[in-house]
């Protein structure tokens, strides 16, 4: 049966596991409902979809929601995730810092053009954007926030930066080159880049 993964016809929070699925070159079946589709699998019971919300992942029966938490399936299933209990957890946390920041785009995306300006000059400008090019700088490596290869963590954070500078007007990367550099080497990984070229454009 493989991989299926449900989630609106949006990047949104299934992004990320998009990605992470083309990056390490594995099939998936990418179902993306409509919104009479969500409302019946929702109606199903907390056995089809757990607590009623999106995205969802099966596996050979076996369901699995919340995009951090699927994230971390797939980084042990594919060799994405640290096997040190240390670096394993901070992987985990960089992908939950990853979900906060997406929490306050998702915020801002709703909000009228003075309270997205405010959200760039403000939080984007003065938080997000120094920590991470500081914990990019600390990892040592240009590509990766955590040891030399590729992991989760920056599939989640590449996906919500991302996300941010195409539908945040203003929003960029500008002025932080570790986080330029690490954005231009995901999107050039032949498999991610092979994805972006064809994915659709929202």
């Amino acid at each position: 049966m493989g991989y299926r993964l449900h989630y609106f016809p949006i990047r949104g929070r299934g992004e990320q596991i998009r990605l992470a699925l083309h990056a390490v070159g594995q099939p998936f079946d990418d179902v993306r409902l409509d919104r009479a589709e969500f409302a019946a699998l929702r109606a199903a019971g907390p056995d089809r979809l757990a607590f009623g919300s999106l995205p969802m992942l099966e596996d050979d029966g076996f369901r699995l929601v919340q995009g951090p938490a699927i994230l971390g399936y797939l980084g042990v299933r594919h060799g994405l995730r640290p096997a040190g209990l240390r670096d394993a957890a901070w992987c985990d946390a960089l992908v939950l810092g990853a979900e906060d920041l997406r929490i306050r785009y998702f915020r801002a995306f709703g909000e009228d053009a003075t309270k997205r300006a405010d959200f760039i000059a403000g939080d984007w400008s003065q938080r997000w954007l120094p920590r991470l090019e500081g914990l990019l700088a600390r990892s040592g490596h240009a590509e990766h926030f955590l040891g030399s290869s590729l992991t989760v963590a920056d599939v989640a954070l590449w996906d919500v930066l991302d996300a941010v500078t195409a539908f945040i007007p203003g929003a960029s990367l500008a002025g932080h080159p570790h986080l330029e550099a690490f954005a231009a080497a995901f999107a050039a990984r032949p498999a991610i880049a092979a994805y972006l070229a064809v994915r659709p454009s929202r």
